[in-house]
């Protein structure tokens, strides 16, 4: 019988863990990217392919992981163009790696799952079982009943995997991203707590020792915290509370053989950042980051000296909340974002209460069976449950200490300023750590509840326990959409825009962490455009930037890294950007374009360059007349560059109803039409330009209005439809059509975006005008109309009034308007 019974217990606990790692991988899979995703996934994959360094403090087990997986499955091609899985288009080398990172959430969901089990059954069944079987009696045979242990396996399931389901673990357990990693590193090294606490309580309650036991459990939570660190600093978090119960509580002090190889152990998973210096010197590449070959060089980076240590903002952070501020926005983002049902907050909180007083339920049902025992084997028996009962909560009590510290310590230190909705959400990804915390608290505090009901009715305790599965199914339900990201290939669209719309051996300089890490991936993993000399502005404006030097023997840098100008730094060998412009306009052949903005003003620069769009970035070049070239050159040239754009991106723009402006993705959309407008405008200002040059100007103004109210009417989160310069600019095209002697045909105007008509108003096809002969002679008077609009609610607009050319813009409104005896107000 006891056999029987052990059996049934080890099948029941790895259901416990199968059963969410199961469900979780699949859901996660069938839902996961083939491509790339925003923050730092494609630089991390980037490196993983090319074993280099990521941004520090460098990730040195992840860069591996990714190393082995690509290399794997680029061997298996069965695996690798997808066929095994049916798939009818290649699977990228990302798809992989986010598969690997749906692997890891998938098995902290089954430590999860068997953490909320364990805590919530009894660590003395052994004892209580050996008395129900001497003594019979129905008090213990309920203790052990099937609809107990039925309800502690649904809690147990439907706790996992309503946190599997949430919208953050859900996001970020199937990218490409350390987070995925960093869960199962905490659920493990809690699962290992947990085991670590049923021997203690074991060995206690037999008054025999364990040591051997005790030995592995404490060295391998040793290792896994080790390791965890060489994943995500922010393990330390959870290390120092239960590495300081687990000391306490084994004496490990006094214990040198215990302290020895629990350090070493320790150590030995820590040493994977032995990887670091090892790669950069037998291989070094271009692109990663920092000098790690010397000493002081890898202290540097591991301590995350380049951003500050313990913070994870450099910029400027005096609008920063404080930490109740940012406790409060979790606790909110908690309950209400990431459960889709408020009983599941009252199961949270029955969780916490649960920690703070002990429950009564069995322990004084036990106490009562003492003393009605009629022997005293019996009664020694049940006095050992007793003993164990008191004891089950400490595991548990230091998972809540673990919450209440890293949230405390974390918001302390955390420097983002949360009112910035996309820094919001690079800040949200660190509560997956707590989160998981609290849904263990939470699973517990379900338990309570089932438990405390089977004491009244077991039907209803069933019944109770069948609905908690409603949960997780809810929360599936609501998330879904959501979270499904198949078609989501945004990045790869994005990075292909930029990167085949350069010229030839071109040098593309970036500062704008989207396009660094999109563009990496894809020249890195992919092989896009092997060409184009890429590299990260920001990175050359360390000081161990003159070590990155010599992988560039290509580009010339006039100084040992990139700062700004007349100051110690660049008296001591520094470089500008003017200078490192003018070291290499001509080895590059006037091909240089950077995307994002310098890192420093440079007078120089702006005197003696020029920054034209092109697509997604903006072209330097010399700054040799106001005419640098006919409007019309630019507008074909440019054109055909947006085509490239447009092919990428007009059909495959995040919505902004998934992909709201805390996420990296909505950016892309921002700035396909920032970059629009800004073609535009310089298009008009070098039409104006050109105006009255002999040369043919009216496509160039039509074609920019065109263009401007596209974007006015497509982008329909962004602010253009009351921007100042934008019905300035529209206004001031209009009224150079109108003035316009070029033709008394109005230009044709190719519409490029490939759109379906819903989602913009397209003027030149939907205005009034419904023959050729009507629309050739009433042009002008539409024209006309149109700058009146605009002008009109320019002048109208509170914030315009700041605005460059206010007055003009006045004047020049009032006098044409005066003679019908209108004027602006």
């Amino acid at each position: 019988m006891a056999v029987s019974t052990a059996a049934t217990d080890a099948i029941i606990r790895q259901l416990v863990f199968l059963i969410p790692c199961l469900v979780t991988f699949v859901v996660y899979v069938s839902t996961t990217s083939n491509s790339i995703a925003g923050g730092d996934a494609g630089e991390l994959v980037a490196e993983g392919c090319a074993l280099g360094t990521a941004h520090p403090p460098g990730y040195p087990l992840y860069t591996l992981i990714v190393a082995l997986v690509v290399r794997v499955m680029r061997n298996s091609s069965s695996w690798w163009d997808g066929s095994l899985f049916g798939y009818d288009d290649v699977r990228s080398p990302v798809y992989w790696v986010n598969v690997t990172s749906c692997l890891f959430g998938s098995i902290s969901s089954g430590f999860l799952s068997s953490i909320v089990f364990r805590l919530s059954r009894d660590f003395g069944d052994e004892s209580v079982k050996e008395a129900s079987t001497a003594s019979n009696q129905n008090l213990l045979r309920h203790v052990l009943s099937l609809s107990t242990m039925f309800g502690k396996l649904l809690c147990a399931i439907s706790t996992s995997l309503l946190c599997s389901f949430s919208p953050l673990m859900w996001q970020y357990n199937k990218e490409a991203e350390v987070f995925a990693l960093h869960i199962l590193f905490v659920s493990a090294i809690l699962y290992v707590l947990v085991i670590y606490e049923e021997t203690v309580v074991s060995t206690k309650s037999k008054e025999t020792t364990n040591a051997e036991h005790n030995w592995k459990t404490i060295a391998a939570g040793a290792f896994l915290c080790g390791l965890s660190l060489t994943n995500q600093h922010t393990s330390i978090l959870l290390i120092f509370p239960v590495a300081t119960y687990v000391c306490y509580q084994s004496s490990i002090l006094r214990k040198p053989k215990l302290f020895i190889t629990s350090t070493l152990s320790f150590l030995a998973g820590l040493s994977v950042y032995i990887s670091l210096p090892l790669l950069a010197i037998l291989r070094p590449h271009a692109g990663s980051w920092g000098d790690i070959t010397s000493l002081s060089g890898f202290i540097h980076h591991l301590l995350r000296r380049d951003y500050g240590t313990l913070r994870l903002f450099s910029g400027d952070d005096s609008l920063s909340e404080g930490m109740l501020v940012r406790g409060r926005k979790w606790a909110y983002d908690f309950a209400i974002c990431q459960i889709s049902h408020p009983w599941a907050r009252g199961f949270l909180l029955l969780g916490l209460l649960g920690q703070s007083i002990d429950l009564p339920t069995n322990r004084n049902q036990a106490i009562q069976a003492k003393r009605k025992a009629k022997n005293t084997k019996m009664a020694k028996q049940i006095k050992t449950h007793c003993r164990e009962l008191k004891i089950t909560n400490n595991a548990g009590k230091v998972i809540a200490f673990a919450l209440v510290f890293y949230l405390g310590i974390f918001h302390s230190l955390s420097n983002l300023p949360l009112s910035n909705p996309l820094l919001f959400g690079i800040h949200q990804r660190f509560w997956m750590h707590s989160n998981i915390l609290a849904f263990i608290l939470l699973g517990v505090g379900m338990n309570n509840l089932v438990t405390a009901t089977s004491r009244i009715s077991v039907p209803l305790s069933l019944v109770l326990s069948v609905a908690t599965l409603l949960l997780p199914l809810s929360q599936y339900r609501q998330n879904y959409v959501l979270s499904d990201q198949r078609s989501n290939s945004y990045f790869r669209s994005y990075a292909m825009s930029i990167l085949e719309t350069l010229p030839h051996n071109s040098l593309l300089l970036i500062n704008y962490d989207q396009q660094w890490t999109s563009v990496r991936y894809l020249q890195e993993c992919e092989g896009v455009r092997s060409d184009i000399r890429s590299i990260n502005l920001s990175m050359m404006t360390y000081p161990w930037w003159k070590t990155k030097q010599p992988l560039y023997p290509d580009v010339a840098f006039p100084g040992t890294h990139y700062t700004k100008g007349n100051t110690l730094s660049w008296v001591n060998g520094g470089f500008t950007f003017s200078e490192l412009v003018d070291a290499n306009m001509n080895k590059f052949d006037r091909k240089i374009f950077i995307g994002g903005k310098i890192n420093y003003d440079d007078i120089a620069f702006t005197n003696k360059y020029e920054e034209i769009p092109h697509g997604l970035v903006r072209k330097i070049v010399p700054r040799l007349n106001e005419t640098y070239h006919p409007a019309e050159t630019y507008r074909l040239d440019s054109t055909r560059d947006w085509i490239v754009v447009s092919g990428h991106l007009s059909r495959n723009l995040p919505s902004y109803e998934k992909y709201p402006s805390s996420t990296w993705e909505w950016t892309i959309s921002r700035e396909f039409f920032e970059h629009m407008v800004s073609r535009s405008t310089y298009l008009l200002d070098l039409a104006l330009k050109n105006n009255g040059h002999s040369q043919l100007v009216l496509p160039s103004i039509v074609e920019a209005a065109g263009w401007l109210e596209l974007a006015s009417s497509w982008d329909t989160e962004g602010e253009y439809k009351t921007s100042p310069p934008m019905k300035k600019n529209l206004g001031l095209a209009y009224m150079n059509m109108v003035r316009s002697k070029e033709t008394v045909k109005f230009p044709f105007v190719t519409d490029i975006f490939d759109v379906d008509d819903r989602h913009y108003h397209n003027w030149w096809r939907q205005n009034l005008m419904t023959t050729q002969v009507e629309y050739d002679e009433s042009w002008k008077a539409w024209a006309t109309s149109r700058w009146k609009e605009e002008w009109e609610l320019f002048l109208k607009l509170d914030s315009s009034k700041t605005e460059q050319g206010y007055d003009q813009v006045k004047s020049m409104y009032d006098a044409v308007m005066g003679s019908t005896g209108t004027t602006a107000r």
